[in-house]
């Protein structure tokens, strides 16, 4: 009973986001951020000892509360455009996306070995796969089952309607391969806590558990590995920042592949440095 009476929550909050103006969508993300600023105590404080353990030298205690204000508003703002993404048309990307890296993404799909594209919970990342799909580029993304079946049903409805093509978590890996075989892109998100199944990475300075899936991927593959994210400027206007393609040889050493992969956590944690309102810093990421 609880799945359906959420659900029907969720759906009231999706249709208001839909059919308001664009302008009031914005003041509500922000005001649902600073509803879950205010009522999440526990992931407040979570919020609040991340920043302290990454950035407490570059910030004041005052200025680290601020920030986790930040943290949650554009969380709000997230969680709003997602929704929005049900309703974009095809001109997203000429009238509020600045794109930067392009030719990157264009040589690594034309070497025809399939691309990792490997990102964040950082800035809007649902969107990401959107915009790269407006771009013409075949997309695919590995994503987590959802508790509520309903509410599963429909966010991956908004992101099929976008042109991804959603491989849950935890199926075969024989459809990863395929899509990579073929030369398609794979979204992977490598920022959360792999717990046991990680590698020990060093994450702004700390280890924390990694996942090191995409390096091994990559290696069986041969795919091209290419990190991405995409950046809100401001209400309504973003940017696509495309970073250098990695590759790993076939018969690279655990060693190397550890290397590989502390330079990727690298790419994105100099990311996170200079937007750090943006990424997801409530997950428990260190233990």
């Amino acid at each position: 009973m609880k799945e359906p009476v959420l659900y029907s929550l969720f759906m009231v909050f999706y249709y208001i986001i839909c059919f308001v103006p664009d302008k009031i969508d914005y003041y509500i993300g922000i005001g649902l951020g600073k509803l879950i600023y205010f009522l999440l105590k526990s992931r407040r404080e979570v919020t609040l000892a991340n920043l302290r353990r990454a950035l407490g030298s570059n910030y004041s205690e005052e200025g680290l509360v601020s920030l986790c204000k930040k943290v949650y508003q554009q969380m709000g703002l997230t969680f709003v455009e997602f929704i929005m993404t049900d309703n974009l048309g095809k001109d997203l990307i000429e009238s509020s996306i600045e794109i930067e890296g392009l030719n990157y993404l264009e040589e690594a799909y034309q070497q025809g070995k399939g691309v990792i594209v490997y990102t964040a919970h950082f800035g809007n990342w649902e969107r990401l796969g959107s915009v790269i799909s407006q771009l013409g580029y075949p997309v695919n993304a590995i994503a987590r089952t959802q508790d509520n079946v309903y509410f599963d049903r429909k966010i991956n409805k908004i992101r099929s309607s976008q042109g991804i093509n959603i491989i849950p978590k935890g199926i075969s890996v024989r459809k990863v391969y395929k899509v990579l075989k073929g030369g398609e892109l794979l979204f992977i998100l490598g920022d959360q806590n792999a717990r046991k199944k990680g590698w020990q990475i060093d994450f702004f300075g700390i280890p924390a558990s990694t996942y090191p899936g995409v390096v091994q991927l990559a290696r069986r593959t041969r795919s091209v590995i290419l990190p991405a994210f995409l950046l809100r400027e401001e209400w309504g206007k973003h940017r696509l920042v495309i970073k250098k393609p990695y590759s790993i040889s076939k018969d690279a050493s655990k060693d190397a592949q550890q290397e590989l992969l502390q330079e990727l956590t690298g790419v994105i944690e100099a990311e996170i440095r200079k937007e750090p309102a943006q990424w997801f810093w409530p997950h428990r990421r260190w233990k």
